[in-house]
């Protein structure tokens, strides 16, 4: 270290240390791996990625069950009220905060039957717009003479950006099972047994998981919609569910005086799933939640142990009349630079979380990430800091010793 002696005329007989001195004393601990630096530094990261890789499991596993939830009926609300249901009101219900989809049903008149199995009819509904999205979102696998295949992952985001360029489904929609025995695809005509031929603008999946079975083999048909139409029933999927959806749903009904004892009637379109399924708990609650308090212990012991591996060295410098702050400032640097490396090594995790994200999701996924390199760097550094003051010259004997 270079240290610089005060003016005899000053009286003080502590050596200056200039701050060249302390940079340059830093730089060669660095390089020469008496810090060692790289040890350290490969150890902080791998807390960090590890700790990071464990809430990121976690997260995107209560992610996953939120969708799973969402994609199966769970969220989803059917109010029914035959021939009561105002298909307009039903429909605008999809721009209020946390409706994902809203659309209305009827049943049709009669059921088709097509040329390939003129013995057979299959059930028809008609059904609005929004409700042709609601059936193709609620599957996860869909084809469309309009979209193609669609690999869905429901945000808030993309719903927003749904409602403002919604398409236009043209041609009547066949459910999975009633298309596999007209080896039916998305885009072709089928023949009808009255001679005409029907469009098909896509095949929808309903799957046998607990939902109500009723579309399970169906035909689907687009209809125009008014105030003066009325529907049986109206869909909603919400998610987060608003705590007052029932009534958000009643919205859409008609009254009719001429039979007023039959009411409408809420449930949920898949009753198998638990009705009690809160992410956001399973968000506090999750072990890994404690990973940046985990971060910041192994970053305070790391921190210590370097200091304690070189108590005897750092008690020498104090010995020859290195100033205790210089030993501190040096020592400080030392350490920053290592956990800095540590930090910038366990990066590309959270490069990964921006790009295999949305903004919105990978910005809260960040912000919750960066909690455990922060809380290890500050918890490096306030660790060094206190062994440091632990360290003292008139020890230098007991650590030759101890050595």
């Amino acid at each position: 270290m270079t240290i610089k002696r005060t003016h005899r005329d000053t009286g003080n007989p502590h050596p200056a240390m200039q701050l060249t001195g302390v940079l340059s004393e830093c730089w060669r601990n660095l390089v020469t791996g008496t810090t060692h630096a790289c040890g350290f530094a490969m150890t902080l990261m791998a807390v960090i990625v590890m700790l990071c890789g464990a809430d990121l499991i976690t997260i995107t596993r209560i992610q996953k069950q939120v969708d799973d939830f969402v994609s199966s009926g769970g969220s989803t609300y059917v109010i029914e009220y035959a021939k009561r249901i105002n298909p307009v009101v039903c429909e605008s219900l999809s721009t209020l905060d946390g409706v994902r989809e809203a659309g209305a049903v009827r049943q049709a008149s009669g059921k088709i039957t097509f040329a390939a199995l003129p013995s057979t009819g299959v059930p028809a509904f008609e059904v609005t717009e929004g409700a042709i999205d609601f059936f193709t979102d609620s599957t996860g696998d869909v084809s469309s003479a309009n979209d193609g295949a669609a690999d869905m992952h429901a945000t808030n985001t993309a719903n927003d950006a749904k409602r403002n360029t919604r398409n236009t489904h043209t041609g009547i929609w066949l459910s999975a099972e009633a298309a596999l025995p007209l080896q039916a695809t998305a885009g072709e005509s089928v023949a009808l047994k009255n001679g005409g031929t029907a469009d098909i603008g896509g095949i929808y999946q309903w799957p046998d998981d607990g939902r109500k079975s009723g579309y399970s083999y169906a035909v689907l048909e687009p209809v125009p919609t008014n105030d003066a139409e009325r529907f049986d029933s109206c869909l909603v999927k919400a998610w987060p569910v608003p705590d007052n959806i029932e009534s958000l749903l009643r919205l859409a009904t008609v009254e009719d005086a001429a039979d007023s004892e039959e009411r409408p009637v809420v449930s949920r379109l898949n009753t198998s799933q638990s009705t009690d399924f809160d992410p956001a708990a399973r968000y506090r609650q999750r072990i890994t939640a404690w990973a940046p308090a985990i971060a910041a212990v192994a970053g305070l012991m790391l921190g210590a142990t370097a200091i304690w591996l070189r108590r005897l060295e750092l008690a020498s410098a104090l010995h020859c009349g290195v100033p205790k702050y210089a030993v501190i400032a040096q020592i400080m640097m030392e350490t920053a630079a290592w956990a800095a490396c540590a930090i910038i090594m366990s990066s590309p995790i959270l490069a990964w979380i921006w790009s295999d994200n949305t903004t919105d999701d990978a910005a809260v996924l960040a912000d919750t990430m960066l909690r455990v390199p922060i809380g290890a760097l500050l918890a490096t550094l306030g660790g060094t800091f206190l062994a440091l003051l632990t360290v003292q010259e008139r020890k230098l004997f007991r650590y030759f010793k101890n050595r």
